[in-house]
């Protein structure tokens, strides 16, 4: 049942989307570690879990609504902006980087690139495709979110005197992108914007609209000045975002690894039509109306988990799982050791670095403020 009307100033936390980024993680463990392999699941059913990829999606699409539903609307410094941003994302990824750079040559005798190590650190390999799953592989994402962080003022800027950016400022970025893949043809440098299909599988400018149906919900709804949403608005999402996980296993070509995104419809269907009609949809539902769904995200558990998530996203692949993984000669324990290991990470450093360094920054922040909208 829809609660009454809620004024859009008094929410600022979200149980159930906190719940549903532990889901999203998990759909990208799917994705990774396919369980339902061919043999004994079929080929129906290993393709779905193969597309389930679509969690990255999900982020991207509760990215724009969160950052801007907070933001949007909102005058504020815009030093504290940044360094907010900076105090939740940089510190842990940067001590996992790291660490990753570390274990990879110590136990995998790996070569140190000290170029490939500040590509990292600097979110910039995500630029390029011959450095995109260097480091923390999955982290490539990251460079996809910063870039919406470090354009989002300028967004909001635009969108406050007109809602005609909200479509307008996608599309531009997108153009922006074509015209860099043309100009990098004739020179390809490491990859950089390097073909149509690296801009829109790995850049913010080829899934701009990922971002940008969520910064168009929340304008929506702080415009409204209530969160209610329609009622089954909740069911109607997330029909509509397995339906697109259902097209895009039916792309799915006919060896392993040969996913549906990797065509041109594929990308459509994730980067456009699964946010607008499926993942949209579902978080206003999840905001704005009170179902089984939105309780069992708010869950404790899945509190916990959509806390830890962010941790659990950069240390589910990679040398750290694999190291796990031969040590304790478990799938079972490896992922329950994951788990663990990230709500530590979690309670002992993400968090406490996040407050120590937004302390520190703010005590440093000039007094003038440089309003963001």
């Amino acid at each position: 049942m829809a609660p009454a009307a809620v004024s859009t100033n008094k929410l600022t936390y979200f149980p159930a989307l906190t719940g549903l980024r532990a889901v999203a993680a998990g759909l990208v463990l799917v994705h990774h570690f396919n369980p339902l392999t061919p043999e004994r699941f079929g080929w129906r059913l290993h393709s779905l879990a193969a597309e389930t990829h679509i969690g990255v999606t999900v982020f991207f699409v509760l990215s724009g609504f969160l950052i801007s539903y907070r933001y949007l609307g909102r005058p504020g410094a815009l030093r504290t902006y940044f360094a907010n941003r900076f105090a939740r994302i940089y510190p842990l990824y940067f001590l996992l980087t790291t660490l990753t750079f570390g274990l990879l040559h110590y136990t995998e005798h790996q070569p140190f690139s000290v170029s490939e190590y500040l590509l990292n650190i600097t979110f910039l390999r995500g630029l390029f495709a011959q450095y995109v799953y260097t480091g923390i592989a999955q982290g490539w994402s990251l460079t996809v979110e910063e870039m919406f962080y470090v354009l989002a003022p300028l967004a909001f800027w635009l969108v406050r005197r007109s809602g005609h950016w909200l479509w307008g400022l996608p599309l531009g970025l997108s153009a922006l992108g074509v015209g860099l893949v043309l100009l990098s043809r004739p020179h390809p440098w490491h990859g950089f914007f390097g073909s149509f299909d690296f801009l829109f599988q790995f850049t913010y400018l080829g899934r701009a609209v990922e971002f940008f149906t969520g910064v168009g919900l929340a304008y929506g709804l702080r415009r409204a000045s209530r969160l209610r949403a329609p009622r089954g608005l909740t069911y109607a999402g997330l029909a509509g975002l397995l339906l697109s996980l259902a097209a895009l296993s039916w792309l799915h070509g006919p060896a392993v690894g040969a996913l549906g995104i990797f065509t041109p419809a594929g990308m459509g269907i994730n980067n456009v039509l699964l946010p607008l009609v499926g993942i949209g949809p579902l978080l206003w539902g999840l905001v704005g109306e009170e179902t089984a769904i939105s309780r069992l995200l708010s869950s404790s558990p899945l509190q916990l988990l959509g806390k830890s998530s962010y941790a659990f996203y950069l240390i589910h692949m990679g040398v750290l799982q694999r190291l796990l993984r031969e040590g304790l000669g478990n799938y079972g324990l490896t992922l329950l050791a994951l788990y663990s290991l990230s709500i530590l990470l979690y309670w002992a450093v993400e968090e406490p670095l996040n407050h120590w360094l937004r302390q520190k920054l703010r005590a440093v922040e000039a007094p003038a403020s440089v309003f963001i909208v």
